[in-house]
């Protein structure tokens, strides 16, 4: 069985209809308890077996 590690960068476009401004604490709640289900489509041989957050980009 053959496995390959790879990288990628998320943008996550994020509101909050009921405040002026978000927090940095807001958004590290919502990065540290996102639920990243990444699926492949059921044409591909491939299957993502897991996933991690590694930091924020700011």
């Amino acid at each position: 069985m053959a496995t390959k590690a790879i990288y990628i960068t998320v943008r996550l476009d994020v509101e909050n209809p009921t405040a002026n401004t978000i927090s940095d604490e807001e958004i590290n709640d919502l990065v540290s308890e996102m639920d990243y289900s990444f699926h492949a489509s059921e044409n591909s041989s491939l299957t993502i077996v897991d996933t991690e957050i590694c930091g924020r980009n700011d």
